[in-house]
């Protein structure tokens, strides 16, 4: 299993480090204004990370709330 081929973990991420994961060869900025773009469209998800209390100003996404992403978006 090479490098592209690992597993991904859920766990706490830095919040470019996760949209880097989801948009891989575009710059931490491009990647995370996708990630926020998708995140913004999902209504069902902004509600359920609500709840859960995400905090859009925290630089990290907490376990659970990765969780949540990957339950709506897929895996990166």
């Amino acid at each position: 299993m090479n490098q592209e081929e690992k597993a991904f973990i859920i766990r706490s991420y830095d919040k470019a480090e996760l949209a880097e994961l989801y948009s891989p060869g575009r710059t931490a900025a491009a990647a995370l204004q996708t990630l926020y773009r998708w995140m913004r469209r999902n209504m069902l998800l902004q509600e359920e990370l609500n709840e859960a209390g995400y905090n859009k100003f925290r630089h990290s996404f907490l376990k659970h709330e990765v969780a949540i992403i990957v339950r709506h978006l897929g895996e990166p």
